[in-house]
């Protein structure tokens, strides 16, 4: 005896596949058909939001955060990240290099170096691309001090560099150079990194404190051309 599926009758012809269990949904009625799907739907999606947990319902609302820190913040003394100094070391040297300055009149300059869209980079290629780029800016800049100067990374993507015995005539060759090797070493993300500069000799007051916020100026000038 041949077995036939239940849509197709022994004669060969085909019969209306039955409704969903629990509907009385006629097959030639269109609209009859339509309004139990439409109810079955409903009852679906009702028992769907019934058995939801409430932390479930509260995470598919939530928007996801996003951080715009690319890199992680300087802590301590120095930076593991960048091989650099660190923020405290930073807080020190300015502290002593102040009094320095105030009792020899011995000139120095701060500067500031921040590399500009690496929030960007981060967003678009990752943290580890942020991170390297990052590293390799710390080392073009390394190499382009002195052995008496001194850097340190003071915040995620802002360098603290302190050229002794330097006064601001020639710190700016300093940052030439250093401007050039940072962008010839970022060419390849130079659409989307750049790097700004900001640096001051004490006044004549030799307040250190006057060079920093000078500094500090300066490098919000650059930022905002770039």
């Amino acid at each position: 005896m041949a077995i036939y599926p239940e849509w197709v009758t022994a004669d060969g012809g085909q019969a209306a596949p039955a409704g969903p269990a629990g509907t009385s949904a006629d097959a030639g009625d269109p609209e009859a058909a339509a309004a139990d799907a439409a109810h079955t739907a409903e009852e679906a999606g009702a028992a769907d939001t019934a058995n939801a947990s409430p932390d479930a319902v509260e995470v598919a609302a939530t928007p996801i955060a996003i951080d715009d820190a690319p890199v992680p913040p300087p802590t301590g003394w120095n930076d593991p990240l960048t091989g650099t100094d660190g923020p405290h070391y930073w807080d020190r040297l300015i502290i002593s290099e102040s009094a320095r300055v105030r009792r020899y009149k011995r000139p120095t300059t701060i500067v500031f170096v921040e590399v500009a869209g690496l929030t960007r980079l981060g967003r678009l290629w990752g943290q580890d691309v942020a991170e390297r780029t990052l590293v390799s800016a710390a080392r073009t800049l390394s190499q382009s001090i002195r052995t008496s100067d001194h850097i340190a990374r003071i915040e995620p993507i802002r360098f603290g560099i302190l050229l002794t015995e330097t006064a601001e005539i020639a710190a700016i060759n300093f940052i030439e150079r250093a401007r050039a090797a940072c962008e010839r070493d970022l060419r390849v993300a130079s659409e989307v990194v750049g790097v700004a500069f900001g640096w001051a000799s004490p006044p004549k007051s030799n307040d250190l404190a006057d060079a920093v916020a000078l500094a500090q100026k300066r490098l919000e000038a650059e930022l905002n051309e770039l």
